[in-house]
């Protein structure tokens, strides 16, 4: 299975900045567009990776394993 570097950096820079919202800004999207390749991600692996209970966004365990593995993606 193949994901966007998008959807990757997306979800690198909300899992960093801790906010979908500041992601966003940082990357010059809309914060609809950048919580849907998140969702969108998370569907294709079939796995939650925040956990949007609380206002803040905030990783899940496999969100905590996912962010490790695309860091080092994106820094290759």
């Amino acid at each position: 299975m193949h994901h966007s570097p998008e959807a990757l950096t997306a979800f690198a820079e909300a899992a960093t900045l801790g906010s979908f919202s500041a992601a966003a800004r940082k990357l010059g999207k809309g914060q609809s567009t950048v919580s849907s390749a998140i969702a969108n991600l998370e569907v294709d692996l079939g796995l939650t990776l925040f956990d949007r209970s609380s206002r803040k966004p905030a990783l899940t365990a496999h969100g905590k394993v996912m962010l490790r593995r695309v860091q080092d993606i994106l820094a290759a």
